[in-house]
């Protein structure tokens, strides 16, 4: 269960309920399909599923959540493509598998088809595998963030000095540089 103020948004399978509490209608599905849409809806920061942003380019410096530090856990075949396109993009796709039948058998085949890169048993108590990689991944995602956020400012510096110099003429520069929009002869 998620702690109330956790979590920004929940993307879930949900329901129409009637007055006696009784679901009536689907009022959200979640499929193998649109999980793919989710996580974009999360990397651009474009949470209303109404929104259709989510189709807009964002260059790399306006990303909410960049895909190299998503991870995602999954246990059948439905979070195939979703742990393909973490994966593919840099993030960290855990496999998880049943632990009191410790059936490795799908987990086996996602990793040697570049599905996830990890795997552990569906234990999500404190300490278990999962717990500590999940762990271990938080800590590495934070160390890189610290380069690549150096590296983002110093490329935007790169560009804003590219920019002021090309808006100021040179001092040496010919004299038609000093007027422009006009003839000199």
């Amino acid at each position: 269960m998620a702690k109330n103020g956790a979590f920004e948004k929940i993307y879930a399978s949900s329901f129409y309920f009637n007055e006696r509490g009784v679901a009536k209608w689907p009022a959200q599905a979640i499929n193998y399909t649109n999980k793919t849409q989710f996580l974009f809806r999360i990397e651009k920061g474009i949470l209303d599923v109404n929104d259709p942003g989510v189709n807009e380019y964002f260059p790399p410096e306006n990303i909410r959540v960049p895909f190299r530090n998503m991870v995602y856990i999954g246990d059948s075949d439905t979070d195939i493509p979703c742990m393909k396109l973490v994966n593919t993009y840099g993030g960290h796709s855990i496999g998880v598998y049943n632990p009191e039948t410790q059936d490795k058998s799908k987990v086996f085949r996602m990793v040697r088809d570049n599905r996830i890169r990890y795997f552990a048993p569906a234990d999500y108590t404190e300490g278990s595998e999962l717990d500590l990689l999940l762990r271990a991944i938080i800590q590495k995602t934070a160390a890189y963030e610290v380069l690549e956020n150096k590296h983002v400012h110093d490329v935007v510096e790169t560009r804003e000095a590219a920019t002021e110099a090309e808006e100021k003429p040179a001092l040496d520069a010919p004299p038609e540089m000093f007027c422009r929009g006009q003839n000199v002869v």
